[in-house]
């Protein structure tokens, strides 16, 4: 909050002022004003995080951006960086773009703290993502080239191609493979995970095995003012439509992820899988978490290790303790420990 009031200190006067910009350039001035009090608004709500992140995406410390390119000549950023560099990598960890139009820039390589073992790490932007994206308020975040790439055929598509990529390089030959997936992030882990032998591990933040359609629903029985049907009745109408939008989201969006099921496809899946969620995140409801670990013990699979954070949040925060170093921990061990349990194709 210290950085709100900061914020607002400064530019308020300046808003008021000529000394901003010239009292001829009104429409100007009342743009910017508005774009200024959003900003302020973004901050009172995600604490310091957003902040942070964005001071770390211009700080010494943020990582070079890279481009890959894909067959179909479209292309993505991504980032690569090794966890205690001095020691050969025991392990390959592979992120992709979580929900919206987010960076790993801007988290990166803090990100995996708590690891533990020496590894490689990349991390993958969606397509049209700039280097250093705030969001949906960066330029490019609301254009139709985003959001027509924006949807899980395009997301597996790319990711595939991505870690094939990476895994045929000599140095990386007979490492683990651990895809990472992060709450939206998490269906084209676990599809990449179903279409490639190589991947050994798959790690799960903010998933679970509901739909998204369940996932609302849950939160309306607990209270939200979320009315899935109504709005699902409106999409329906122009249900591939990249102008109508809910929730940030345009209508080509939630059609294709609102019944995506995860249930089947995780459940096929014999390699080690690591599930964490926290008790208290209001992005993706830790029932869906449960759900998903009781499927699992239904079915006789031994597979899944699922840890539910008191307290936690989407990010697996806690007030000021981040629980997501004690996950990174758990995932280091059990890339060490356990073995590959993927059947060959």
């Amino acid at each position: 909050m210290k950085a709100v009031h900061f914020l607002l200190s400064v530019f308020v006067p300046l808003l008021q002022s000529n000394r901003l910009l010239p009292q001829a350039a009104v429409p100007a001035r009342r743009f910017l004003g508005r774009w200024f009090f959003a900003v302020c608004a973004m901050l009172a709500i995600s604490g310091c995080t957003t902040l942070q992140r964005t001071a770390h995406m211009y700080s010494p410390n943020a990582l070079p951006a890279h481009t890959f390119r894909f067959a179909d000549g479209g292309e993505s950023l991504y980032y690569q960086f090794d966890v205690e560099p001095q020691q050969k990598p025991r392990a390959l960890l592979f992120f992709y773009g979580g929900s919206g139009c987010g960076t790993w820039k801007s988290v990166m390589p803090g990100y995996v703290k708590g690891l533990g073992i020496p590894a490689r790490v990349y991390a993958l932007n969606k397509r049209f993502v700039p280097d250093r994206s705030m969001g949906m308020l960066t330029a490019g975040c609301n254009d139709e080239k985003f959001h027509a790439a924006n949807h899980p055929e395009q997301w597996v598509k790319d990711y595939v191609a991505f870690i094939e990529a990476q895994t045929k390089q000599a140095d990386a030959l007979g490492l683990p493979v651990v895809l990472v997936g992060v709450s939206e992030g998490g269906i084209p882990a676990m599809r990449a995970a179903a279409r490639l032998p190589q991947v050994t591990h798959l790690a799960l933040i903010g998933n679970g095995g509901y739909t998204v359609r369940r996932m609302l629903q849950t939160f309306r029985q607990k209270g939200m003012n979320i009315n899935v049907d109504a709005e699902w009745a409106t999409i329906s109408q122009d249900p591939y439509s990249l102008q109508k939008v809910w929730y940030g989201h345009p209508n080509r969006y939630w059609t294709d992820v609102m019944d995506l099921d995860p249930l089947p496809e995780l459940l096929a899946l014999n390699i080690p899988i690591l599930l964490g969620h926290g008790g208290q995140d209001r992005n993706v409801p830790v029932e869906s978490s449960q759900f998903l670990a009781e499927r699992f013990t239904q079915a006789g699979k031994t597979n899944l290790t699922f840890k539910v954070y008191p307290g936690a949040d989407h990010r697996l925060q806690a007030g000021g303790t981040s629980y997501r170093t004690d996950f990174f921990r758990e995932l280091g061990r059990m890339i060490s420990e356990k073995p590959n349990l993927q059947k060959p194709n």
